[in-house]
């Protein structure tokens, strides 16, 4: 199978949404609370349409099937700028990195995650580093994005607030 990777457009913006519903479903099986509220599409494909489309701190990498042009993977990239307290300087943060399960293992991850280190790379980007959240119990990403040269640097904890108390 072949794909063509590419950066998304509005007329993307629909199709987008069934790949965003696999990672939320995807990210769901391992915490309930990321099941995406009713009013949840507007707000993205607005969020997409505004924030990463022709951006310079942000853009959306698709991998489309050249047979069917179905889009099957998608990648969402910021920039985040200079931290105000610590030394982390501009860097990139992957967002909503997923491929749909039919494409899985042919590449198309290893692809997107190409052509971010591509447009992250550009020097008017001035971004040293980026990075990618895995969530707490998803091996199977963990080891991917370890196999890609990632390197684990935060694990983040939470306590819940007993409400009854």
């Amino acid at each position: 199978m072949s794909y063509e990777i590419r950066h998304a457009s509005v007329d993307d913006g629909e199709e987008l949404l069934e790949l965003w519903h696999g990672f939320t479903e995807h990210l769901s099986e391992y915490d309930e609370r990321y099941h995406h509220k009713e009013s949840a599409n507007d707000r993205w494909l607005q969020y997409f349409e505004s924030q990463l489309l022709e951006s310079k701190y942000g853009t959306v990498i698709v991998a489309e099937h050249e047979e069917t042009g179905e889009l099957v993977g998608v990648l969402e990239a910021r920039i985040m700028g200079n931290h105000p307290i610590f030394r982390l300087q501009n860097h990139g943060y992957i967002n909503g990195h997923f491929v749909s399960e039919g494409h899985r293992g042919n590449g198309v991850g290893s692809a997107l995650l190409e052509e971010v280190h591509e447009w992250f790379s550009d020097s008017s980007k001035d971004v040293d580093f980026y990075r990618v959240d895995t969530i707490d119990g998803d091996s199977y990403s963990q080891e991917f994005y370890e196999g890609e040269a990632f390197e684990p640097v935060e694990h983040v904890y939470e306590k819940p607030i007993d409400q009854d108390h």
